[in-house]
């Protein structure tokens, strides 16, 4: 493959072994192959439990760090291979091409800093920027991401702005350093559907602005088929269907696969009984 045609995030029988006790561990992620091109933006659906979460972490290196954690297989970024590289290649990598926008921002939000300073925190560091530059960046960073008031928010601790602000500032802390790859990990599942719609929003206008792209990780069908250009469904730790966002929603071939439409078509009519997957599924479900 040439240059011109390397994809910027390439996933190759990636594994990953997480402890689930003493003695005992869990295989979460099975042979999980996935491509991301550059300005690409890519659905990785499934229940809680699947393994996708698993999966976004381990493309950004945010697994925990345990000789019991153990992830084999192939991850590139932008031809880099990552698996078995030190934590300072992983640390670069989250410094200069990846971005991550998680769940609960109250957990992943510094407490004890005001907004604006970390969205600063996060611009890549130039010698001719002075402090004053850096601030001002800070600011149009937080109006890129929606928050219309940006020098309230920067000047505010995290506790003093509502879940949507908050969900908001980690988007601008997550594009600030101008990433490849933003990661969004349930980005608005906390929060109630009238602001995840204004969230979710912003999101894919500062993504196609940027021209960036995106691996957007939702249980929700609906809300990837939304902003996504293709989609991987992973069903107990393996993707069990991938293609364009459209031909999976229009025509999905994998029984997991069909279960996550019917149920998000039966919350939009009432007349149509949420679908259920059939006894002993299991390995049957997978291909």
């Amino acid at each position: 493959m040439d240059a011109a045609s390397t994809p910027l995030v390439a996933v190759r029988d990636l594994r990953v072994m997480l402890p689930t006790g003493a003695k005992s561990e869990i295989e979460a992620v099975h042979h999980v192959d996935l491509v991301v091109a550059d300005g690409e933006r890519v659905g990785l659906v499934g229940e809680s439990g699947s393994g996708k979460s698993v999966t976004g972490r381990a493309i950004a290196g945010l697994l925990p760090t345990s000789p019991r954690v153990r992830v084999s297989g192939s991850i590139k970024i932008a031809g880099d291979e990552l698996v078995g590289a030190p934590r300072t290649a992983w640390d670069e990598v989250r410094r200069t091409r990846v971005g991550m926008i998680f769940q609960d921002p109250l957990t992943f939000l510094n407490p004890t800093m005001r907004v604006g300073a970390q969205v600063v925190e996060s611009i890549p560091r130039r010698r001719e920027a002075s402090a004053a530059a850096r601030s001002a960046a800070a600011l149009e960073f937080l109006r890129q991401a929606g928050l219309d008031d940006a020098e309230r928010a920067a000047a505010a601790f995290p506790h003093e702005l509502s879940g949507g602000m908050r969900q908001r500032a980690l988007i601008a802390i997550a594009i600030a350093k101008l990433p490849s790859l933003v990661i969004a990990d349930e980005p608005t599942t906390a929060l109630d559907a009238t602001v995840q719609a204004h969230v979710l929003r912003t999101l894919d206008q500062t993504v196609r602005q940027l021209n960036t792209s995106l691996v957007l990780i939702s249980h929700d069908l609906a809300v990837v088929a939304g902003m996504t250009d293709r989609v991987y469904v992973m069903y107990s730790g393996r993707i069990v269907e991938e293609g364009p966002t459209e031909q999976v929603m229009n025509d999905p071939q994998h029984p997991y696969t069909k279960a996550l439409i019917r149920s998000v078509r039966s919350l939009t009519d009432p007349g149509v009984e949420l679908y259920s997957m059939p006894p002993g599924c299991g390995a049957n479900c997978r291909r």
